[in-house]
């Protein structure tokens, strides 16, 4: 697939090596008490609405390597960024592929959902954001789940709840509904 080059942002292109998605150390636990090479499960986020303010959330992990987030989870991740916020960042982080979602939605979803597969095929850490991490983003982490993965709107965000209760469903907003 050819990305047009305007929306991606690279002050790096020199930089050939992608790193792995930072490991975050479970509730209650600094990292210098994980063993070498432990990994973590998907980061689900805070327990309630009380944890979430006072700790603030971080980008979640709803299948392996894919990452849904908000604005300044993009600006720690390392790894393929993909933004579909509807205006463009001034200062968006390196390797920030922009796909403003407007009111060509669908077409905006297909490419994203493109981009995520081939990001994950080449085993990169995918974050997909948007500024709260909360609509549009889970919208196109959702579209892929339904395009590449084979699962329902309903089941795609019922994962993604699962790991990010502070989702709201928006496929109202495409017009369509569990299709």
């Amino acid at each position: 697939m050819v990305i047009p080059s305007f929306y991606i942002r690279d002050d790096d292109a020199s930089s050939p090596r992608m790193r792995s998605a930072p490991v975050h150390p479970a509730a209650g636990e600094s990292s210098s008490e994980r063993p070498a090479g432990a990994e973590e499960g998907p980061r689900d986020g805070p327990a309630n609405a009380i944890e979430e303010h006072t700790s603030g959330w971080r980008e979640s992990e709803i299948i392996t390597n894919l990452f849904l987030g908000d604005l300044q989870d993009a600006g720690r991740f390392d790894g393929m960024i993909i933004s579909v916020l509807p205006d463009a960042m001034e200062a968006a982080p390196k390797r920030t592929i922009r796909l403003p979602f407007l009111a060509n939605g669908r077409a905006t979803l297909d490419t994203t959902s493109a981009l995520i597969d081939a990001g994950l095929r080449l085993d990169m850490p995918v974050l997909i954001h948007c500024e709260e991490g909360c609509e549009r983003a889970p919208l196109a982490v959702a579209w892929f789940l339904k395009t590449r993965r084979g699962m329902t709107l309903d089941e795609a965000y019922a994962l993604i709840k699962s790991r990010r209760p502070i989702v709201k469903d928006r496929r109202s907003w495409l017009g369509i509904y569990n299709r």
